[in-house]
């Protein structure tokens, strides 16, 4: 996500907390995840924390042909 903003010498900090689902049969889980990457931060922008809980494995509905 690219935002247009003015160019100034301060950062704002951020807490963000997700709660999501993954698949990690096919992929690495998300303490493996590059999150400079994927949240595109550059400069003096950076990840202050991550804390990534795993809360445990879910079963899934087999989906209906």
């Amino acid at each position: 996500m690219t935002i247009s903003t003015p160019k100034t010498n301060k950062v704002t900090r951020y807490r963000v907390t997700l709660d999501f689902t993954v698949d990690t049969t096919n992929c690495v889980g998300p303490k493996e995840w590059n999150w400079h990457e994927l949240l595109e931060l550059e400069n003096g922008e950076k990840v202050n924390e991550l804390h990534v809980e795993n809360l445990g494995d879910y079963k899934t509905k087999k989906k209906r042909k």
